[in-house]
């Protein structure tokens, strides 16, 4: 009796393991042999984006300064976005945002400032006079750039400064401010 159930426990294992090879060598085989009758090509269709330093913004040691001599003594970061040829069928649309946005409590004040240009032009400023907590600070929503030409280069500038308002702002100096100047492309045919 014992001898019956021990053959009839290694009949079953076996035979497990036999369907096992089987489907293991017929799913390599399907693998091995498997061929696609798609074909698709991918365009390259987003802008190119090029900063003169970093995208990261890092104002530490700064000083109160007037609001006309911001683009002489202001933080800067510089960058720019090229449409190419090859996106000349597509409608391209660009985002800028600022995330990962760390700062201190005493710069959440409307003396801490900002101001995004796009060849030259103002395109969004303000000031840093929020309570709580700053996530994303959206600079430009998405916005159709329409070149007449191909390749087209936009030149972008961010400043960041502290305003001086006539008053003793020394307390100011040396407080933390640091994000992250976020890009975010869309096309459409």
């Amino acid at each position: 009796m014992e001898f019956k159930k021990l053959v009839i426990v290694l009949s079953i294992t076996l035979s497990m393991v036999v369907a096992m090879m089987f489907g293991v060598s017929y799913g390599w085989y399907a693998y091995a042999n498997a061929e696609t009758k798609v074909t698709a090509t991918t365009a390259k269709n987003a802008p190119t984006v090029m900063f003169k330093q970093t995208e990261y913004i890092n104002a530490v040691k700064m000083m109160p300064i007037l609001d006309e001599d911001r683009y002489k003594y202001a933080n800067k970061n510089s960058f720019t976005i090229t449409v190419g040829e090859n996106l000349s069928k597509y409608q391209v649309g660009v985002e800028i945002s600022l995330k990962d946005i760390k700062m201190s409590e005493e710069l959440k004040i409307a003396n801490y400032k900002y101001e995004l240009l796009q060849d030259g032009e103002v395109v969004k400023k303000g000031n840093f006079d929020i309570t709580g907590e700053i996530g994303t600070l959206p600079l430009m929503p998405m916005t159709v750039l329409k070149p007449q030409e191909y390749p087209k280069t936009y030149t972008y500038e961010f400043y960041v400064w502290l305003s001086d308002d006539g008053t003793n702002q020394n307390y100011l100096m040396n407080k933390g401010f640091s994000a992250k100047i976020n890009i975010n492309s869309a096309t459409k045919k």
